[in-house]
């Protein structure tokens, strides 16, 4: 199986300019192929950020799990309800915001786009999940969408934070 993934001890003690250059040449997994075993870490569901990239390996989303594995949070996004409350991916390739007040995505627009979802790529930037690391999770994910200028995201607060920064030091 191919390293599709960064541990947090491999990646503490490097720059968020580093991380960023790491990630972009790390193998990506196309998420149509991924198995519940990948998603596994020292036998517990990962938690961290995760990078989405579209067919030409430009990263168009980043999230994170931390409260939710990401068992959970990828499901979510693949979720074909139009008014579910994670498939923001989806919704984002439907061409529809995802916003608490709608107009939310029809079940025929996520339908639509649900086969070209399973043929982008992921990868991961595992993070445990501790009181610790917490805010770090929130920080990388802001930060990340940022620099790498992904589409799909939508701005929640700004993260003026360095790419000389250490990832320890977020």
């Amino acid at each position: 199986m191919d390293k599709y993934y960064l541990l947090f001890d491999d990646i503490c003690d490097i720059s968020i300019k580093d991380l960023q250059n790491k990630i972009m040449y790390l193998n990506k997994k196309i998420i149509g192929e991924i198995k519940l075993v990948d998603l596994i870490f020292d036998k517990q569901s990962m938690t961290g950020i995760y990078i989405i990239f579209d067919n030409e390996d430009k990263a168009v989303y980043v999230g994170k799990t931390g409260s939710r594995a990401i068992l959970e949070r990828l499901a979510g996004h693949f979720d074909l309800r139009p008014g579910a409350y994670m498939n923001t991916f989806l919704c984002a390739l439907a061409g529809k915001i995802k916003q608490r007040k709608g107009p939310h995505a029809t079940e025929e627009d996520l339908k639509n786009v649900y086969e070209n979802a399973l043929t982008h790529k992921m990868i991961f930037v595992q993070i445990p999940n501790s009181e610790e690391h917490k805010k770090k999770i929130g920080k990388l994910e802001v930060v990340l969408a940022k620099e790498l200028k992904t589409k799909y995201n939508t701005t929640r607060g700004e993260q003026n934070v360095s790419t000389s920064t250490l990832i320890k030091f977020l």
